[in-house]
């Protein structure tokens, strides 16, 4: 069993972007605004990540991991008095399986093999903005609390308090195939399916009032396809995502993504991303987008990890 050599697998990871398309928020006074640039610093701080069985063999070999991820998103706009649009503190606990195991071996020496990633990740998190106002644009705050107490739309997308803790569950599953000797290209397909619950439990809970808007959760999805060659790697992601619970109904949220990560890049790559459907980013999600967003990312590869213990493992699922 090893510990001291964490995989990650199916985690956040950290990017900046620019957009040409502008940035609507209610009751900022030059909305639509000018994007300087967008971030997110999403850093994966691993507890001992236990390892056990073996890759080769009939059951495979699995992967025990508890991370902690205490991210940060944050937008730049190009006004002249609140440039720094209040950003999004999500703090995430992670509880993940992950198998790995080959399809078949090979049917004779140096030939390509397939191979079969799985990995459930269980997660408690808090999402919030960090602000104090109140969160309806027709309410006022007097001393600790907001009149009227039943607010109504639209929200204060400005300095209004946004908060809610959240449990989610991941299933990811990659299939990994043409997978020459050296482990170093390949072809990877797949994809994960997402349940998030909003809780009225703990601080930082969602209120009534946030509820009936924000809704009770959401539900996701999505494909991937990669090209890896001599460990340049190329995905292509989408994905789709769904509010429910809400009042009034939301669209659902879809994001087409494709990257390039060359191997001398050592994680970081560039991507290009169009988002259409509602905002992702914190109190904003009411307002519609039709993103184009282009931006450098960093994603750690698994691959130089899993190939510096015996051969025939596979390459990294990223």
């Amino acid at each position: 069993m090893e510990y001291d050599a964490p995989v990650p697998l199916f985690l956040d990871r950290s990017y900046i972007l620019d957009s040409p398309n502008r940035i609507h928020r209610e009751g900022a006074p030059d909305s639509s605004e000018k994007l300087i640039f967008e971030a997110q610093v999403a850093p994966n701080l691993f507890l001992p990540q236990l390892h056990t069985g073996d890759f080769t063999q009939p059951g495979g070999e699995y992967f025990l991991s508890l991370i902690i991820t205490p991210a940060v998103q944050l937008r730049i706009v190009d006004t002249a008095s609140d440039p720094v649009i209040p950003p999004s503190f999500i703090a995430k606990l992670t509880f993940q399986v992950a198998h790995l195991r080959p399809l078949a071996k090979p049917r004779r020496e140096g030939a390509a093999v397939r191979s079969l990633a799985l990995a459930l990740n269980v997660i408690a998190a808090h999402y919030s903005n960090g602000e104090s106002g109140c969160f309806y644009g027709n309410q006022t705050r007097v001393d600790s609390r907001c009149t009227p107490s039943e607010g109504q739309l639209p929200l204060n997308e400005v300095t209004g308090s946004f908060t809610t803790n959240l449990f989610r569950m991941e299933l990811h599953t990659r299939l990994a195939f043409d997978v020459k000797p050296d482990l170093r290209s390949a072809w990877i397909v797949g994809g994960f399916a997402a349940i998030e619950l909003n809780t009225s439990v703990g601080p930082g809970r969602i209120t009534r009032s946030q509820r009936i808007v924000y809704g009770d959760g959401q539900w996701a999805a999505g494909l991937m396809g990669q090209r890896t060659w001599n460990d340049h790697r190329f995905p292509l992601e989408a994905s789709l995502s769904n509010p429910f619970g809400e009042t009034p109904a939301r669209r659902a949220t879809l994001k087409v993504e494709l990257g390039a990560y060359p191997r001398w890049g050592a994680g970081f790559g560039v991507f290009a991303r169009y988002v259409k459907g509602q905002d992702y980013y914190n109190i904003l999600f009411l307002e519609p987008v039709a993103l184009w967003q282009f931006g450098l990312a960093f994603e750690l590869n698994p691959g130089a990890r899993l190939r510096r213990a015996e051969e025939g493992r596979p390459p990294g699922f990223p």
